[in-house]
């Protein structure tokens, strides 16, 4: 019983003594006894600007970064991001993220508290500094145009532009800012038709702002309505429904057109009616002609001038009168009486 006693309070005695020494040991190869160091530094190249961080709320302590700090052992502080947006003579612009350091993220606050201060935070065998991380951004503008190359009016309801493992809907497409990476606009919305692209458009913004332009399945769009001798015919109510399922009503002019201008994908229907009588619907596609024409089942003799009634009797009158003259001029005269 009295060894057993002995040895139980010979390990508490040995925890003791060597429990404190190993903790300082410890601290000691950290090279953080009394005075630790902490390096904050910044994504933002020296060469396109200058981050500034405010110590422990304090206007007083302003630091550019990079910068190392010395805090005493066992104390915790603050840091505090002053200018959360620079712009660059490059032409980027670079927009606060959040702090990150090792494979920690922090949330997107300008504010960092400092872990207590055990340990030095500088290089890479100790955990490395902590990072004010901003994104590099550049402007872009998309112009649009549409099958033919022609300026596209109006511009598209909105559009998708993916990068990777991002994406994004935007109807801003001027002097706008995105990440400097690549880009692609991958879908557009142009007169509620969706997917109204012809291909899917890149455009790069690693290193510049950049201006694209951006084709959509728009198609310029017209009909022409005439009769069986192709004589226009004006005044025609031509009711046109598009690929969207939306429907415009027209009125032909003088040459028997109506102007669609563009319409969204190609394929469209025109339904005609003239006179108060349905000539029935047509189906058409502008991706295969600009210029599509109806022929209604009406006219088919060349216009003759009208004569009147009373012209018609006068003549005739006449006629007749030059036959009877003639009858009696050719009526041999009688025998003479003996």
């Amino acid at each position: 019983m009295k060894k057993t006693a002995y040895a139980s309070l010979l390990i508490l005695a040995l925890s003791v003594i060597f429990v404190p020494l190993f903790l300082v040991d410890v601290h000691a190869t950290s090279g953080c006894i009394t005075t630790c160091q902490l390096k904050a530094d910044t994504s933002v190249p020296a060469a396109d600007g200058t981050v500034y961080v405010e110590l422990d709320n304090n206007t007083g302590l302003v630091y550019p970064l990079p910068h190392t700090f010395s805090f005493a052992n066992n104390s915790q502080h603050t840091l505090t991001v002053l200018n959360t947006t620079l712009s660059s003579s490059s032409g980027a612009r670079y927009v606060w993220n959040e702090w990150t350091h090792s494979s920690l993220q922090w949330t997107p606050t300008i504010m960092m508290r400092t872990p207590i201060m055990l340990f030095n935070y500088t290089g890479s065998s100790d955990g490395g500094p902590y990072t004010a991380k901003f994104d590099k951004q550049f402007q872009y503008t998309l112009t649009f145009k549409d099958a033919a190359g022609q300026p596209l009016a109006p511009n598209p309801t909105s559009v998708v532009l993916s990068s990777s493992g991002s994406t994004m809907t935007t109807s801003s497409y001027s002097g706008q800012w995105l990440s400097a990476t690549s880009w692609t606009v991958t879908s557009a919305t142009w007169e509620g038709y969706q997917g109204a692209l012809l291909a899917p458009v890149p455009f790069d913004l690693t290193s510049a702002s950049t201006s694209v332009a951006v084709a959509v399945s728009a198609y310029s769009a017209s009909v022409k309505v005439v009769d069986k001798l192709n004589n226009a015919i004006q005044g025609a109510s031509v009711t046109v429904t598009f690929a969207n399922t939306t429907s415009r009503m027209f009125t032909t002019n003088s040459q028997g057109l109506v102007q669609l201008g563009d319409i969204p994908v190609g394929p469209y229907s025109a339904h005609v009616l003239y006179q108060g009588q349905d000539q029935g619907t047509w189906s058409e596609d502008a991706s295969v002609a600009s210029v599509s024409t109806v022929t209604l089942n009406v006219g088919g003799t060349t216009s003759v001038p009208v004569v009147s009634a009373l012209v018609l009797l006068t003549i005739f009158g006449v006629a007749l009168f030059l036959i009877l003259l003639a009858v009696k001029v050719r009526r041999p005269s009688p025998p003479p009486k003996i």
